[in-house]
């Protein structure tokens, strides 16, 4: 048993020996275990991130309109960003939508949707999803 151990120790010695005496080889063995790694490292795929996107949109009221009509109208352009988040890019995960009404110069948040994508694609629905102001009527003077 010693003897296989004596003689696994002195062939690796001797295989260490001859590459440090022989620069030239021991150069090469590295630098192609160097470009191996590298380019391992390199053709690796890059980790995805998802992110959650934030959107803000102004909505301006017009005159005739009700309260109820107006949050109609929000919550059908809220619908649209939404989607149109989600389609823009796929590695947004969570899309923080925020309605903004305008009346005679004053703007404020009227509703917040806030979703994920799961969410989404199981209900595409902002009413269900989406928190409203309940002041910005009054604010408004609507």
């Amino acid at each position: 048993m010693t003897s296989w151990r004596y003689s696994l120790g002195f062939w690796s010695r001797q295989l260490l020996t001859r590459c440090l005496t022989t620069r030239w080889s021991f150069s090469i063995k590295l630098g192609s275990i160097t470009a191996i790694a590298l380019a391992t490292v390199l053709s690796a795929p890059l980790v995805a991130q998802a992110y959650t996107s934030r959107v803000t949109l102004f909505v301006t009221r017009n005159q005739d309109d009700s309260y109820a009509t107006f949050l109609r109208q929000c919550e059908a352009i809220a619908r649209a960003g939404v989607q149109r988040s989600f389609d823009a890019d796929v590695l947004t995960s969570e899309v923080v939508l925020t309605i903004v009404g305008e009346n005679q110069g004053l703007a404020l948040p009227v509703m917040e949707v806030a979703v994920t994508r799961n969410e989404w694609e199981f209900r595409p629905d902002p009413q269900h999803w989406a928190r409203y102001y309940n002041n910005a009527s009054t604010l408004l003077d609507l």
